[in-house]
């Protein structure tokens, strides 16, 4: 079969209500998280029951690295937790954190209040947390920087060549990057893509103080790729 076949990962260190100790990652856990997925197989009795497996990293020869703006990632991250509480019947929650800048504030609150001894104690933020502290779920952003730094660390150590997708790129030249998405995956453009419709940005959710707060915090905690590829985000 020509070319290679693309598949998603999350990788680890991604959960939102929980303690440091659930989402510091090392580069051997978060590959192993990234090695690791869901897969449909017979259940022995003519129908199909989803398991949850890994494959070895040999299979491994590509990565494509996308990158979204921190801000509008971190809400969006908000939007998922709202909606899980919704499907779980959890009504008051849901009105208190409403799909809002109000109700996304009050969830980092919420959070920030729950794990803030949590954090203070922790070393992994002592260099940040005065920083960091006051910015609305300032622990996603941290969980942001680690994610990208780790991926970085992922590839350059599988040794595998790597393409950087910025988010946007698809909205202001999406026929180049699917061109250079296609090519480096040595696949043909053989059918019309699916329509591109762009997330919304949510920049208005922070003041301008916790924006330059969390700069600060990027450029402490960020390795200098992953500084490079996200630092346009605040200027």
């Amino acid at each position: 079969t020509k070319g290679y076949l693309l598949t998603k990962t999350h990788c680890g260190g991604r959960c939102d209500k929980c303690s440091t100790d659930k989402y510091i990652e090392t580069h051997q856990t978060f590959l192993q998280r990234c090695l690791e997925g869901e897969y449909t197989t017979g259940d022995g009795s003519g129908g199909l029951q989803v398991l949850r497996g890994h494959y070895d990293k040999s299979m491994v020869r590509k990565a494509v690295h996308l990158i979204r703006d921190p801000f509008d990632n971190i809400v969006s991250r908000f939007h998922l937790a709202h909606n899980r509480l919704k499907k779980r019947g959890h009504n008051k929650s849901v009105e208190k954190y409403s799909k809002s800048r109000e109700g996304f504030r009050a969830f980092c609150s919420d959070l920030a209040e729950t794990y803030r001894s949590d954090e203070e104690e922790s070393r992994f933020y002592a260099d940040v947390l005065d920083d960091a502290k006051e910015v609305p779920c300032h622990a996603d952003f941290f969980r942001y920087v680690q994610w990208h730094n780790l991926a970085f660390a992922t590839t350059w150590d599988l040794g595998i060549p790597a393409m950087i997708l910025h988010y946007e790129n698809y909205t202001t030249n999406f026929m180049e990057t699917k061109h250079l998405l296609l090519e480096f995956l040595d696949q043909e453009d053989n059918n019309p893509p699916p329509e591109f419709i762009m997330g919304k940005t949510y920049r208005d959710y922070f003041t301008e103080d916790e924006v330059h707060a969390v700069n600060r915090m990027f450029s402490k905690l960020a390795l200098e790729t992953t500084w490079n590829h996200t630092k346009h985000y605040f200027y």
